[in-house]
């Protein structure tokens, strides 16, 4: 089956309304396959196509918010194995005082995975209120003992870097990242008038409330919509080429990100299967069965995903809005591992029929 045929399937069958499937090397897009529509419910929705925007979710956490820790540590600015204390002081006196930097990055910092702390936030000081939410949960564990998913913990290490940087993180990213990169179609707050995106094409999301008008343009998740769109953990939209072109750096391409600082970024942590901004491959992955162990990657809540394989200079990206026009459906679940798998079979198949080629030309090699 090809990826075509098995995207058009997906859409067929529910999984999502509509999606782009992007896939290549650090330094080439070998195929993009966009299907399905923007949205369901309104009549004469747009096509989903290679420019359509789409709400990146958690994919904000390792492209903005590691990104910029990196980058940041390699100015001097951070220290990321310093505490916390030193750089939010609202935290001293708290469990989180001595916890260092670099355990918000890599979830192992003892906070909670999530809590609705967003509905008893007032929006007019939305900032201090979900801080204090946040300071006052009880740690789930020891700091360094385990790790356990934490939007929280990205919260905190961006208004880390808007202290840091003096500016909101929206601005941090356009200097730091987007800009350097030449990255037209990635920002955050659609909707503000100097917005990259503004006035673009969106994947719709959820509405409000049942039987309102989904989102388009806005950000999902909760908490990043309290804090106005802009967030460590979420916020960012972009096209799957953006996704791409910030994926790049990551492989070493260019010279955004230095061999040193890179290689600690992209390296388990404590044992886990964090980096300091990314997943990897375990057993039950989302990235199928046969990325390399030096592979890393991360899911968007919304239905977006990328995975990269260092190894091999393979990334694959996958944005879509399952979350349209409700988080219910959890079928990429299935979906996900297959279409990795199958993507991967068609690279490892062209690489081995190139490298024979080769072979075949040059037998001293």
């Amino acid at each position: 089956m090809t990826i075509e045929n098995m995207m058009r399937d997906a859409v067929q069958e529910g999984v999502f309304p509509g999606g782009v499937a992007l896939w290549g090397t650090p330094r080439e897009i070998l195929g993009a396959v966009p299907v399905g529509t923007t949205r369901l419910d309104m009549p004469g929705s747009l096509p989903v196509t290679p420019e359509t925007v789409f709400d990146l979710a958690s994919l904000t956490k390792p492209l903005v918010t590691a990104a910029l820790s990196l980058l940041f540590a390699k100015n001097g600015l951070l220290d990321i194995d310093a505490p916390l204390s030193e750089y939010l002081p609202d935290v001293r006196r708290t469990p989180l005082e001595n916890v260092p930097y670099h355990r918000l990055l890599s979830h192992s910092s003892g906070l909670r995975g999530w809590a609705p702390l967003f509905r008893d936030c007032p929006s007019d000081h939305a900032r201090d209120s979900l801080q204090r939410a946040i300071l006052a949960l009880p740690l789930s564990y020891p700091p360094g003992t385990r790790t356990e998913y934490s939007d929280f913990g990205y919260i905190l290490a961006g208004w880390i870097l808007e202290s840091l940087g003096n500016v909101p993180l929206d601005r941090l990213f356009d200097e730091y990242v987007r800009i350097p990169l030449g990255v037209a179609d990635a920002g955050f707050t659609p909707d503000a008038p100097d917005s990259p995106l503004v006035k673009r094409s969106f994947a719709a999301t959820e509405p409000l409330e049942e039987g309102g008008i989904s989102l388009s343009g806005i950000v999902h998740d909760e908490h990043a919509r309290l804090l106005g769109g802009i967030s460590g953990h979420a916020g960012l939209f972009g096209t799957a080429r953006a996704v791409w072109e910030l994926s790049r750096p990551w492989f070493g391409e260019g010279d955004l990100f230095p061999r040193g600082w890179l290689d600690r970024f992209r390296t388990r942590q404590d044992g886990t299967p964090w980096t300091l901004g990314w997943d990897t491959p375990t057993a039950g992955s989302s990235s199928g069965k046969l990325f390399s162990s030096f592979s890393i990657g991360h899911l968007g809540y919304t239905g977006t995903s990328v995975w990269m394989d260092l190894d091999r200079h393979i990334i694959i990206i996958l944005l879509t809005h399952r979350v349209h026009p409700t988080r219910t459906n959890n079928r990429i679940r299935e979906f996900r591992p297959r279409f990795h798998n199958r993507i991967m079979e068609d690279l490892l198949a062209s690489d081995s029929s190139t490298n024979e080629g080769e072979n075949s030309r040059n037998p001293s090699r």
